[in-house]
């Protein structure tokens, strides 16, 4: 009977000993079941510049490669070598239509087949640029660049009998396009460009508009804040002001008629 009792003791120690230790494996168990496999990113190669290239350079076969960039990450604009595998070699000797960076994708849109035209592929479709002439005086000091918004402001000398330097200036174009200051047409180091001619980006009418202020009387630019939102040129041309000369008696009064 005693050995019996034995015995029993016996087993209830072991299983007791067995669950200790199946408790204590168990959620190492678990949690290394429980552990997700990396899933491997699909990559395909895109084509980028391999350096440097300015506006109107030419671009050769060193100056491209092919770049690894994962399949999800590639929007249509990018030339994928699984799509186009002789790119590389085909838009060797185009021209470049705006700086491109070391690293950059390569868009269809940076590259021409021809040397000229820069500023016609810069223009928002519907736009036409149109050259005014300007100096250091009319153009903020120099401080006005390219791609900065402008408004343009017309002056008118207008003769009087008692004072031949009398002077009207009134907007008549907000929010323009700075494309180009003489043949500058990207913003420089230095921060300030002098020169003889402002390029601007104007619909049909607002150059005609211009051209005509331009010939009527001289033309500045108003710098505005790089802040505010760009959105589209506007036009403020209005009927010039009338001057009426009344007199009574020995007096002599202009009124001014907007």
């Amino acid at each position: 009977m005693l050995r019996l009792i034995l015995v029993l003791i016996a087993l209830a120690a072991g299983g007791g000993a067995a669950w200790i230790a199946a408790q204590q494996i168990a959620p190492e168990s678990v949690a290394a079941t429980e552990a997700p496999t990396p899933v491997a990113t699909e990559m395909t190669a895109v084509l980028v510049a391999a350096r440097e290239v300015s506006r109107g350079g030419q671009v050769t076969t060193g100056a491209l490669r092919w770049q690894p960039w994962p399949v999800d990450a590639v929007p249509p604009t990018f030339i994928e070598r699984s799509a186009r595998p002789d790119a590389l070699r085909k838009l060797a000797g185009q021209f470049a239509t705006r700086l491109i960076t070391a690293g950059e994708p390569i868009v269809e849109r940076a590259l021409s087949q021809e040397p000229h035209g820069f500023l016609a592929t810069t223009l928002t479709p519907g736009k036409r640029a149109v050259a005014i002439q300007v100096d250091a005086q009319s153009t903020a000091g120099g401080f006005i660049l390219p791609n900065d918004r402008i408004d343009v402001i017309h002056t008118v000398r207008e003769s009087r009998e008692r004072d031949e330097n009398e002077a009207r200036s009134r907007t008549i174009l907000r929010n323009v396009r700075v494309l180009a200051i003489d043949q500058t047409t990207e913003d420089i180091e230095s921060g300030t460009v002098l020169g003889k001619t402002a390029t601007l980006e104007l619909t049909e009418a607002q150059v005609e508009a211009v051209t005509a202020a331009g010939s009527t009387g001289t033309l500045s630019l108003s710098l505005r804040p790089l802040e505010e939102v760009p959105g589209e040129a506007s036009m403020e041309i209005q009927a010039a002001p009338k001057t009426i000369r009344v007199r009574r008696g020995t007096t002599i009064e202009d009124i001014v008629i907007n």
